[in-house]
């Protein structure tokens, strides 16, 4: 993260206005090795550009089944030199378009798995430990195609005109320890979403301990 110092007036009288920390930003291409990576097990055909050159990934559900969906991988721990624990996790957000709207079964929602132990103790052995969601309720006030910035946790700090909104909801698998290291954090639409949900997914993104923060473009 930088910061930047503007010196207004000058001599003793001179003003020092400190600007807010800007988010450092990275891209990723959906047709690159690593876009295609980050989609993982997504029904990759549905994850398209959008045809009203919208920046993003443009999720759209053509088949009426329960399996269809998107699940972006935006961080790992096999990335990381650091083991990275629950309790360092201070944010995590997503910036997207919900171009249909019937239920919050048409949102996407945030999803931070923890490694697994292999203790015997595991939800999913071999995958994670923990699974912890985070998710908008129903009282969510949404716009069709309104930009927003979903959220959980410390509001980032994002550049960009789009309303916050927090993610309330929240559904924990096992123990979420916050000892317990993060395996990967994660966007992902409902697979029993109908057909015909559209989400755009422009930015996703993370704070760690507040020493890493990254909002990651989808290009």
């Amino acid at each position: 993260m930088s910061q930047h110092n503007i010196v207004i007036g000058s001599g003793k009288k001179a003003i020092y206005q400190v600007n807010e920390s800007i988010v450092e930003n990275d891209k990723i291409s959906r047709t690159s090795a690593g876009g295609v990576a980050v989609q993982a097990d997504s029904t990759v055909a549905m994850v398209t550009a959008d045809t009203d050159e919208r920046r993003g990934w443009l999720f759209k559900k053509t088949i009426d089944d329960l399996v269809s969906k998107f699940n972006y991988y935006f961080y790992g721990s096999t990335g990381s030199s650091h083991p990275w624990k629950l309790k360092d996790l201070k944010s995590v957000h997503a910036t997207c378009s919900i171009d249909k709207w019937v239920n919050t079964s048409s949102a996407p929602f945030i999803v931070v798995y923890t490694k697994p132990l292999g203790d015997g103790n595991d939800s999913f052995p071999g995958f994670y430990k923990s699974r912890i969601a985070y998710s908008l309720t129903a009282s969510a006030k949404i716009l069709v195609g309104e930009h927003v910035n979903l959220y959980w946790g410390n509001k980032p700090h994002l550049n960009n005109n789009s309303r916050y909104i927090h993610l309330d909801g929240l559904t924990v698998l096992n123990t979420a320890d916050p000892e317990e290291e993060i395996g990967f954090i994660t966007l992902h639409s409902d697979s029993s979403a109908g057909i015909d949900t559209q989400i755009l997914v422009s930015d996703v993104g993370y704070s760690l301990n507040g020493e890493i923060t990254r909002n990651i473009k989808l290009v």
